[in-house]
């Protein structure tokens, strides 16, 4: 049973790497205002309002919205970032 339950967590597990909908429906992503976003970041408010169009998010109520997983892979991207801004990469 023990193993079985392992494979099974094993397998979704590879499939939430390959399938992102299938990630945010067993791990629903965090969304995430400016200022939040730029704590997570560790990238200043005024740089990411510069680079707004480059970072997936989405605009609800005149407000920007980003999600944690977003960001993360935006970063990973963007390794240059980092070092375009001056600061010390987070993730």
């Amino acid at each position: 049973m023990k193993r079985m339950a392992r494979l099974q967590a094993q397998y979704l597990a590879e499939a939430m790497k390959q399938d992102d909908e299938l990630l945010d429906l067993v791990f629903p992503p965090r969304f995430m205002g400016i200022e939040e976003a730029a704590q997570f970041t560790g990238i200043p408010k005024n740089s990411l309002y510069t680079k707004v169009n480059e970072i997936p998010h989405v605009k609800m109520c005149g407000r920007l919205l980003f999600t944690d997983r977003g960001l993360t892979r935006w970063l990973k991207r963007k390794p240059s970032v980092a070092v375009e801004l001056g600061i010390k990469k987070v993730i």
